[in-house]
């Protein structure tokens, strides 16, 4: 090889390894290629930042660690659906999840909107979140553990148990519904209301 043609080789190889590897949105044709015999799809740890709309899924997806900003409108999850630790800034009005909602550790999403259809446990463990909507039902477990949330909203329903610790909430509204455990993982909650209503134990 000429001394021209290795210099040349080289800098081509300096130019594709300095160029990043861009996100990207992710369409239906390309999804076929990310779901099992079970219908799951897994993107765990990829770069795509966006799905296509009006996606319906039979199984799970798990999104955990991926460069995922947006969910798409019309997103139906049949099994569960994982954000735990991504971007993602909000959630469209009309997503329905037949299982559980993971968004521990999500750093963007703030405030959790109305109008999202979750069967199972909602958890925000070390997320980022700051506000809930009024008369949330949380179908089995609600976990807000070591978030920055100072207030549960009014008329929070939770058919399982509720997971405090290491919150920002001091205080309990009075119309809360627990039908399981509180924890409150050592925080300091200054009032019980009389009127709210627990079915099982609070725990310190």
């Amino acid at each position: 090889m000429s001394k021209f043609n290795y210099l040349l080789t080289g800098l081509i190889g300096c130019v594709f390894l300095s160029n990043p590897v861009y996100a990207e949105k992710l369409n239906k044709h390309r999804l076929i290629n990310h779901i099992d015999s079970y219908g799951n799809i897994t993107l765990r740890n990829t770069d795509y930042t966006e799905l296509p709309d009006d996606l319906v899924l039979k199984g799970n997806l798990n999104l955990a660690n991926s460069k995922i900003k947006k969910l798409p409108k019309g997103l139906v999850v049949k099994g569960n659906l994982n954000l735990a630790n991504t971007v993602i800034r909000t959630i469209p009005r009309g997503t329905k999840v037949e299982g559980y909602l993971n968004l521990a550790g999500t750093t963007e999403l703030k405030r959790y909107p109305r109008g999202i259809k979750v069967a199972g446990f909602i958890n925000f463990a070390g997320s980022n979140v700051t506000e809930l909507p009024q008369r949330l039902t949380v179908n089995g477990d609600l976990s807000v553990i070591r978030t920055p949330l100072t207030q549960l909203p009014k008329q929070l329903t939770v058919t399982g148990n509720l997971y405090l610790g290491y919150s920002k909430i001091t205080t309990l509204p009075d119309d809360l519904v627990v039908k399981g455990n509180i924890y409150l993982g050592g925080q300091q909650i200054t009032e019980f209301p009389e009127t709210i209503k627990v079915d099982g134990y609070i725990f310190k």
